[in-house]
This record gives structure tokens, sequence and C-alpha cells, in this order.
């Protein structure tokens, strides 16, 4: 959630980031993009996997070299940070997950708007949000 956030404040566009959060593939991307979030999936999800030809994928959409290191440290920061939350048992705060849930019923609003339904309860952002609230009141 907070890489959307992130990615709102930068690029300015609400429901190209709910897009590209909740399903990349469905979002009005250029070659560029579209190589750029191919490549951090398979790096984030199968590193061992990757190859030469996954680079060359981002330098044949314009990507420079410095680019692709940039692409891999941005990537490899998020996965680090990932692992250090989970592996240390970290629950997301009451807090995070209330400014989760707005978010997404922001998203929501701005796509009915724009004549897009989006599901009513996307990543379960719902169900995180109850949860750390019962562990906050049974506390």
């Amino acid at each position: 959630m907070a890489h959307a956030g992130a990615l709102r404040r930068v690029g300015g566009d609400d429901l190209l980031a709910e897009f590209i959060q909740n399903d990349w593939r469905k979002a009005d991307l250029n070659d560029a993009q579209r190589a750029m979030l191919e490549y951090t999936e398979k790096l984030t999800l199968t590193p061992a996997m990757m190859e030469e030809k996954d680079v060359q994928a981002l330098r044949d959409v314009g990507w420079t070299d410095r680019d692709v290191l940039d692409i891999a440290s941005a990537c490899a920061y998020f996965n680090f940070r990932v692992r250090i939350v989970d592996g240390l048992g970290l629950e997301t705060s009451d807090q995070t997950a209330e400014r989760a849930t707005q978010a997404r019923d922001h998203a929501k609003t701005l796509a009915a708007e724009k004549g897009v339904n989006l599901p009513g309860d996307i990543w379960g952002v719902g169900e995180q949000a109850k949860s750390a609230k019962d562990k906050t009141t049974a506390g």
C-alpha cells in the first residue's frame, strides 16, 4: 500500500496507481513502463531465473544501463524492507490499515467517476484494517 501511495504522490494519477498496485497488466502503460514492471516482478518472484536477456529487454525499450541499475536497486530495496518486516513478524498498525482503507475507497470513487468498477475490498484491505483494530482493542 505504501508503494502505491508514493506512486500517487509522484505520478499524480490515482487511478493509474490503483491499477498498477492491483494488476499492472491492465494499466495503460507504455512499453518502457511495462518492461520495467515485468523485470521487477521476475526479480521479486524468481530472482534465480534472471538472465542477461531480462536486462536486454529493458535496454530494447530505451532504459540505459544506469536506469537498469536503479530499477534493480529499487526493487531489491523494497524486497529487503518487506522481508525484514515479515521476518520480524511485524503487524500492520491500525493507523496504517485505516489509511489503506481510505486510499482504497478514494481509488474506488475515482474509478467510478471514470466508469471503472473496482472490487469492494481490493487485496483484503478491509480485512487487514479489521484485524488490526481487533488486535488493538483486544490488548
